[in-house]
């Protein structure tokens, strides 16, 4: 990861002390990142994706 790429991603996440402070250990975790999200399956419709709500069951539910 290059430093203006990383530098890049600090501003606009709000870090840019971290990057200072840490800088190596921030750009090896972007490029593990990086690395990451590109494993991720890019094909997915909607109804395959998981869905990331909670939902707190009703009254009648719990005393089922």
């Amino acid at each position: 990861m290059e430093h203006d790429d990383a530098a890049r991603v600090a501003k606009a996440a709000g870090v840019t002390r971290l990057l200072e402070e840490h800088g190596e250990t921030f750009r090896s975790a972007l490029k593990s990142a990086v690395t990451l999200a590109g494993r991720l399956p890019r094909d997915l419709t909607p109804a395959e994706e998981c869905a990331h709500v909670f939902r707190l069951p009703s009254p009648q539910e719990t005393q089922r």
